[in-house]
């Protein structure tokens, strides 16, 4: 199971299998090609714009309701507020 922000969402609505277009999609391609006789359910549950508060407030019905095996967790880019910040940083 891959959660987090944008930066794991990737598109994930607008994709075929709901794992979008960025590293969820190529974790679960490799290990298909590595492990073509071992099938996984992979789940993508992250949404653009989140911050980690988001995450903990939807942590039981995106992730522990679930009951994966494994969790990848990617969040924090919206918490810096760097999209507010001029070119010189201020």
């Amino acid at each position: 199971m891959f959660t987090g922000d944008s930066i794991t969402d990737c598109q994930r609505l607008e994709s075929e299998d709901g794992l979008g277009f960025g590293y969820p999609l190529r974790v679960a391609g490799g290990w298909g090609l590595r492990h073509p006789n071992r099938p996984v359910t992979w789940l993508n549950t992250a949404n653009a714009g989140d911050k980690v508060m988001d995450l903990e407030a939807r942590w039981q019905t995106d992730v522990l309701d679930a009951r994966p095996d494994v969790v990848s967790i990617l969040v924090g880019v919206d918490d810096m507020g760097w999209h507010t910040l001029d070119r010189r940083g201020t």
